[in-house]
């Protein structure tokens, strides 16, 4: 029984068709049922339902997708760590892009240190795009905000940090009020299809809050960069990339209540690397305990 066969398997339930699996590893649609109809074969039981047009698990292949992970995991990492000394490995990682700035490389710098062996393939995104790849396996981990939903069984979620929402205002701009600024000034709004804009729409249905909205962006340092220009002002969570430009704009941080953007990692519950993913788990908390901090203004919500 060849682990090649596993692997397709584990790309082909994941893909939900073997023609998408096989444009995935570079195979034909054919040699991708061989294999499947091989290990079926080898197994002595059937792992699809071939009465639908894709290839849906049936009972047997559910359950095998959830051994396979591990199994693949073990093959291709067998040979690290013998020493006893160290973790190896590598490990998938997606991050939000924010994290970009400061957290991710204090990270990745104090995870080189503590663990050389382990390789992190990361790439970015969005919380919702890095949600459903982690869910779907493609990833092992991700750094994303919290959604605003209940996660299902199969992921966990590790809180990391909170970023209390702020304002944020050009030099120039006089602010006396949250909802006479929000009117009074052209507002950058943060797109409602992602979850911080969710959040920050949220709350201003709460609290009858109106905005003058000039426009929608989905990256949280474009619409930074766009206050730094003085197109105008936002509300975003504070966060290192916003440290960055305390000396060219101006902050508020909004309470009565507080509003608070969460972040944290996520990751299957039977994803394939624990070990790893309990040392990353482990690094990003200490990175986040030294972010910055400092004093200041405040506005009131309702004010």
């Amino acid at each position: 029984m060849s682990m090649r066969w596993f692997k397709t398997f584990l790309v082909v339930s994941r893909t939900g068709s073997f023609a998408a699996a096989a444009q995935k590893i570079g195979l034909t649609q054919a040699a991708v049922s061989i294999q499947m109809t091989g290990l079926e074969e080898k197994l002595r039981t059937q792992l699809f339902d071939r009465s639908a047009r894709t290839a849906t698990l049936n009972t047997a292949g559910r359950e095998l997708a959830l051994r396979v992970p591990a199994l693949v995991d073990l093959y291709d990492n067998i040979g690290n760590g013998l020493d006893n000394r160290q973790l190896g490995g590598t490990l998938a990682l997606g991050a939000i892009h924010h994290t970009f700035a400061k957290l991710l490389p204090d990270a990745l710098l104090l995870m080189r240190q503590l663990h050389p062996g382990i390789v992190v393939q990361v790439c970015n995104g969005v919380s919702d795009e890095l949600m459903r790849k982690v869910e779907q396996g493609e990833l092992d981990a991700a750094i994303v905000s919290e959604p605003p939903f209940r996660l299902p069984q199969s992921v966990a979620w590790h809180p990391l940090v909170g970023e209390p929402l702020v304002l944020v205002a050009p030099p120039d701009v006089r602010v006396k009020s949250l909802s006479a600024a929000l009117t009074a000034h052209p507002f950058i709004g943060i797109s409602r299809t992602s979850w911080t804009g969710q959040l920050t729409h949220s709350a201003f249905r709460r609290h009858r809050l109106k905005t003058n909205e000039v426009m929608e962006l989905n990256s949280l340092e474009a619409i930074a960069g766009m206050v730094v220009r003085g197109f105008g002002i936002s509300i975003l969570p504070l966060s290192g990339y916003l440290w960055a430009l305390e000396k060219k704009v101006q902050f508020w941080l909004l309470t009565e209540p507080q509003i608070t953007r969460q972040i944290g990692l996520v990751h299957r519950v039977d994803q394939g690397h624990p070990a790893l993913v309990s040392a990353l788990s482990e690094i990003l908390a200490t990175t986040v305990s030294k972010k910055k901090s400092g004093h200041l203004r405040e506005l009131e919500m309702g004010s």
